[in-house]
């Protein structure tokens, strides 16, 4: 798909009996769905204070895979909004940001 011109994606899908207008809005409406999934879970990652590196994003049966820069838990989500995994169940106790919480709450 990615190596055809314009001209010969709009043939193939109206080929198949499809209508080039419909597929856009669908296609468009799926990567904003996407877009919001992965908008969502990266916020609720950054209040965790987990970083994932944005280029290690895995694409699975299940939906999308990354892990924690700095303590290496899991972190997955659907385009649908379903969000698991080990990063989730607290802040990254490898964080430079929450070792620097945790001094100053022993008074360190």
């Amino acid at each position: 798909m990615l190596e055809l011109s314009d001209e010969e994606i709009l043939a193939e899908t109206r080929e198949s009996g499809a209508d080039p207008r419909e597929e856009a809005e669908r296609t468009h409406a799926v990567l904003r769905q996407a877009s919001k999934a992965l908008e969502a879970v990266n916020k609720l990652l950054w209040s965790l204070d987990h970083t994932v590196n944005p280029k290690y994003w895995q694409h699975w049966e299940q939906g999308y895979h990354n892990k924690c820069r700095d303590c290496g838990l899991s972190v997955n989500f659907t385009v649908t909004g379903e969000v698991w995994g080990g990063a989730l169940v607290g802040p990254c106790r490898e964080s430079e940001r929450y070792t620097v919480r945790e001094q100053e709450a022993s008074g360190g």
